[in-house]
């Protein structure tokens, strides 16, 4: 049943598991942009290990230099995990257009079954149960599409864009499915 297949799959498994590594990805940026502006708060023996990866004889290295070079591993590895933040926020972007794509496709252009394809008649059970699939979608949806859930993607979308135009794009695309949802 695509109904069931459409809701599981897409939007339960890949927008869900995307927000969840995004918001992992997130607090592991923030801890490290903490530690980076707060590198000579950090241990002696973390401050070693961190430089040990700039600097491989960082035990001979003075205590500032020391204290140097873990921030700049630090910024090292809060600039990856920006662009790893970058790349989740992409993919949840994309889910969240594919997931209005097929709604919008499903509710508003499949809601009346079409009794013809190329001229040939459907046959009556075919279109009785694309139908029931369609109607078995409508009544669903507000069911995986919760308003937390979307709710949770603009707010993703917003914080950790600097651009507007691609906040204003998630958050455009949640409105629409809002109202697909509502239909």
């Amino acid at each position: 049943n695509f109904a069931k297949c459409f809701n599981k799959a897409v939007v339960s498994t890949q927008s869900t598991g995307a927000l969840e590594g995004s918001s992992h990805h997130s607090d592991t940026y923030s801890q490290l942009i903490h530690k980076a502006l707060h590198v000579n708060q950090l241990s002696t023996e973390e401050q070693r290990e961190l430089a040990a990866h700039i600097a491989p004889d960082s035990d001979k290295c003075s205590a500032a230099q020391r204290t140097k070079y873990a921030g700049l591993r630090l910024e090292k590895l809060a600039e990856s995990k920006d662009k790893e933040l970058t790349l989740y926020t992409q993919l949840i972007e994309n889910l969240v257009y594919i997931v209005w794509r097929h709604v919008h496709y499903y509710t508003v252009h499949c809601k009346d079954p079409v009794e013809t394809v190329g001229g040939e008649p459907l046959p009556k059970k075919l279109l009785s149960s694309n139908h029931d699939g369609i109607k078995q979608l409508t009544r669903e949806l507000p069911l995986h599409l919760t308003e937390p859930f979307l709710k949770k993607i603009v707010d993703f979308c917003s914080n950790k864009n600097t651009s507007a135009m691609t906040s204003s794009f998630a958050s455009a695309l949640v409105r629409r499915i809002r109202k697909l949802i509502a239909v």
